[in-house]
């Protein structure tokens, strides 16, 4: 019975360590790809969009998505009624994802929600081997 318990103790604290690496903002964000040497993924959402809690929810919950992502990625999300958005970064729906590299250079976007194998595909082949 403890084994038990003791495994699902495990199971539940699993998700705390396998997050997404969000940024507080999008000077931290900027900050740390700098350091870590990472692109910027910024999420342009607002509350309510099926769209943005299908990629909160599902996509970026995905393990295999996370452990790819966080390799190469640290995310911002900006809520577009509530937040600033930066200059350039347009949108005509949510959610709408910019990746820059840490000098604040877009190097691609990817409009609305997509599954984690298609996210996964654009990321490597648009995203990752760009500078």
């Amino acid at each position: 019975m403890k084994k038990i318990f003791v495994i699902v103790i495990l199971l539940s604290l699993t998700p705390l360590f396998a997050n997404i690496k969000w940024a507080e903002g999008i000077e931290d964000a900027y900050e740390i790809a700098f350091k870590e040497n990472k692109k910027v993924m910024v999420m342009l959402s607002k509350k309510g969009c099926p769209a943005c809690e299908y990629m909160e929810g599902i996509v970026f919950e995905d393990k295999n998505f996370m452990s790819f992502f966080n390799k190469d990625f640290i995310a911002v999300q900006i809520d577009i009624d509530e937040d600033f958005i930066p200059e350039g970064l347009e949108y005509f729906a949510t959610p709408t994802f910019y990746f820059l590299n840490s000098n604040e250079k877009v190097l691609y976007r990817i409009n609305g929600a997509h599954n984690s194998k298609e996210f996964t595909k654009a990321l490597e082949n648009k995203v990752k081997p760009l500078k």
